[in-house]
């Protein structure tokens, strides 16, 4: 088949990029002809059809004239087609870079669209359902539904982009834009249910859990000597949690991987030593005694947890979102309720105090048997060849 692979970004920005380089790295190993089609930028990664890439929306002002509509998207992505003529398209992310003018000349060309549901874009302006440090559903509520992310500013905390992102994503809802979209992979159960809760059909969904080439991560040692954070530095990803979970356990060490926003300050305990090349951030997870993912936002298939999985390590999660579907807990791992530091603090210390080694090791046989690259690849492309 020649499939059309859409994404934001052509290089390592987060979980979605990995998935989509994952994806493309199958299908072409499996002897299809895949076209990206993404955004320039001078660390993007090889691709043959780079000249057809599009500028990057940075600006406030760009990307909200991206999201009402970008001329230069519609050539480009219209001479691409016209060039190589693929079979189907699947979609990875568009709306903060591309915008939705990608599905509109989709439409005009008349071919089959598939779209990865990494987050909730196609329900809400703003695609975390989170803002002010807290679960934001307002979005869906009658009869205001979207309006409500203005007036409480929920994107950035600023009037002016929550308004820019209100009225691109309400303009191309109204005129049913998202509705050309053929078929929805979900990663997780949870994604589909929010969907479904705000009006989507649940035959709209196909759920496809993401992929982890388990066999390329090496098992790590069981025991570690401190607890591990691997993750963008922004107040959903529970960085406030994990310390004040480190300060009720002062002879523990905390590391902390990763860069944002959020300010670096915490107990002594915690050291946040900034991004890390994935050779890095390899070598920090095999000495971990347990990676901790404190999310307090709606997490989808979480990418760290499966890796961490895949290298045999404990993990400690939130059970919020897509997590809980992803850890058996006490067998695979351990969840705590979302937020809740004191019970964080308690996992923690009786996995220092003694180790479950056991653990780790079946949460890595786990992740072998039911996230393999091949077993994905087989569900996606039931997807992509199917008639709709």
């Amino acid at each position: 088949m020649r499939i059309l692979l859409i994404n934001n970004f052509f290089h390592d920005v987060g979980g979605v990029e990995r998935v989509f380089f994952l994806q493309r790295e199958l299908l072409q190993s499996h002897g299809h002809i895949v076209i990206d089609f993404s955004t320039r930028a001078p660390e993007n990664k090889f691709s043959e059809f780079a000249p057809y890439f599009v500028s990057d929306a940075k600006t406030f002002l760009q990307k909200s004239v991206r999201a009402i509509w970008s001329r230069e998207v519609d050539r480009a992505l219209s001479a691409l087609i016209e060039k190589t003529k693929p079979d189907v398209v699947h979609i990875h992310g568009i709306f903060d870079a591309l915008g939705p003018t990608v599905l509109w000349t989709l439409r005009r060309h008349h071919i089959k669209i598939i779209f990865t549901a990494h987050a909730y874009k196609l329900i809400c302006p703003n695609w975390k359902l989170f803002s002010h440090d807290h679960i934001d559903e307002l979005c869906g509520n009658a009869p205001l539904y979207g309006f409500n992310d203005v007036i409480s500013c929920s994107v950035q905390n600023s009037f002016i982009k929550s308004f820019g992102a209100w009225f691109g994503w309400t303009l191309h809802r109204r005129l049913g834009a998202f509705n050309f979209i053929n078929q929805i992979i979900s990663p997780s159960k949870f994604v589909i249910e929010k969907h479904v809760a705000r009006g989507w059909r649940t035959e709209k969904f196909v759920h496809i859990p993401n992929p982890v080439d388990a066999d390329s991560i090496l098992t790590a040692p069981a025991d570690g000597s401190y607890i591990l954070f691997i993750g963008r530095l922004v107040p959903e990803k529970g960085i406030a949690v994990l310390c004040a979970a480190a300060e009720k356990l002062p002879h523990a060490q905390f590391q902390i991987i990763g860069d944002g926003p959020v300010p670096k300050k915490g107990p002594p305990n915690v050291a946040f030593v900034g991004d890390k090349s994935p050779e890095d951030v390899i070598e920090y997870v095999r000495g971990a005694a347990a990676v901790v993912v404190p999310s307090i936002w709606y997490e989808n298939d979480s990418l760290v947890v499966l890796e961490s999985q895949a290298a045999g390590k404990i993990v400690v999660a939130s059970a919020i979102g897509g997590i809980p579907e992803q850890i058996i807990n006490g067998e695979t791992g351990y969840l705590f309720p979302s937020g809740d530091s004191e019970k964080l603090a308690e996992i923690l210390s009786k996995i220092l105090a003694t180790p479950p080694r056991h653990v780790g090791a079946q949460a890595r046989r786990i992740v072998l048997a039911t996230r393999d690259p091949e077993l994905y690849y087989e569900q996606l492309m039931s997807v992509l060849s199917a008639q709709y």
